[in-house]
């Protein structure tokens, strides 16, 4: 197989994001903009979106000699994470469950209640290089992990986010020239 370095990306030009909506929404079939319903969480960190993709595996080994005979994937589980440099509506009600801003006298209010609450949203994550795209399209999604948010003066304030896929996805790509 020959190489070629047309196939080498490096995601993360301008049109790179995370999209989110209401879980239900319907996701986008192509790549054009996500659609209505889909807000996008704005500029993220520099070390952009990490997928990973965990299994748990069961070794099946004989009497004989303790050789293994066989491994079985019995679970799997896929997120993503990445960094909100935005503080929005948007990003605090992913960091506070769902909670939205009431707003009177130029003041938002985040009423902080209960946080034990399911939180699952539909997502789309771009990852864009020249004119190559790559478009993750999730129906269900939930924030499962949440990092210190730090508030001082010689960094910026930032939402670490991770996301655990429920059920099927998609995954959308420029096609190959």
């Amino acid at each position: 197989m020959a190489k070629d370095r047309d196939n080498v990306r490096i995601y993360g030009d301008d049109a790179s994001g995370v999209w989110v909506a209401d879980k239900g929404t319907t996701g986008p079939t192509s790549l054009a903009a996500p659609g209505v319903g889909f807000e996008e969480v704005g500029w993220l960190g520099e070390d952009g979106v990490d997928l990973d993709r965990s299994e748990d595996v069961s070794e099946f080994k004989a009497w004989q000699g303790g050789s293994t005979l066989r491994k079985k994937v019995t679970s799997q589980e896929d997120t993503f994470k990445f960094v909100a440099l935005e503080e929005t509506a948007l990003t605090m009600g992913l960091y506070y469950k769902g909670v939205t801003a009431t707003t009177a006298t130029g003041v938002d209010t985040y009423a902080i209640t209960d946080q034990a609450a399911s939180d699952e949203r539909a997502w789309v994550i771009d990852f864009v290089d020249g004119a190559i795209t790559k478009r993750y399209v999730v129906p269900s999604g939930e924030v499962t992990g949440r990092a210190t948010v730090p508030h001082k003066n010689s960094d910026l304030t930032m939402y670490e986010f991770t996301v655990t896929i429920y059920g099927d996805y998609s995954i959308l790509k420029t096609a190959a020239a």
